[in-house]
């Protein structure tokens, strides 16, 4: 005997659709922190020399 599902509850689709945004979601702000890190992480070099000029021109 083979079981074969052949009924989709109609809130599968939204579910589903919840399941795709979320995720993509999820992804995009993953990354953008990620870039954000990185970036901080290596624009660190070029923004310490101007901290310094600033206090000792104020």
């Amino acid at each position: 005997m083979s079981v074969s599902i052949l009924y989709i509850d109609p809130g599968s689709g939204s579910l589903l659709f919840q399941l795709l945004v979320s995720g993509l979601l999820t992804v995009l702000v993953f990354f953008k922190k990620g870039v954000h890190f990185l970036k901080t992480i290596f624009s660190l070099k070029k923004a310490r020399p101007a901290l310094k000029e600033e206090e000792e021109g104020g």
